[in-house]
């Protein structure tokens, strides 16, 4: 896929999701992570799914992102990385604190390997190699 297809997906999917923040529909897990992904999977294909399980952390999928990006919307509290990652973008919404941390370290990593459920990422592997 080329990089042109790849950020238009980023902007389809950042346009949808800052729309619904500023509707005041902020997607907010109501239940656990796990037991959603497990009641959707109940009602598509009538099993649970077989969760990852990464130092103790539940994810449905994982991969090797080749693309990461920090959206930083200076008018408000909104902070994401996203993470292009299995042929779709993953994201998280992430704090003031993280994005000095763990986005630093996220966009000078040789290799990014993220576990997600449902589109949101649920951990990041950042390897450097020296």
């Amino acid at each position: 896929m080329s990089e042109e297809k790849i950020f238009k997906e980023l902007e389809e999917e950042a346009q949808k999701l800052y729309a619904s923040m500023e509707a005041g529909m902020i997607p907010v897990a109501q239940v656990p992570m796990e037991a959603e992904l497990a009641q959707a999977s109940v009602e598509a294909y009538g099993k649970e799914p077989e969760l990852v399980q990464v130092l103790g952390i539940s994810a449905a999928q994982s991969g090797t992102a080749t693309h990461a990006l920090v959206d930083y919307v200076f008018t408000s509290a909104v902070r994401r990385l996203w993470a292009y990652v299995g042929g779709s973008w993953r994201g998280r919404n992430i704090n003031e604190a993280q994005v000095t941390g763990i986005a630093k370290v996220v966009m000078e990593a040789d290799r990014l390997d993220v576990w997600w459920s449902n589109n949101t990422i649920n951990f990041v592997r950042c390897w450097k190699k020296y």
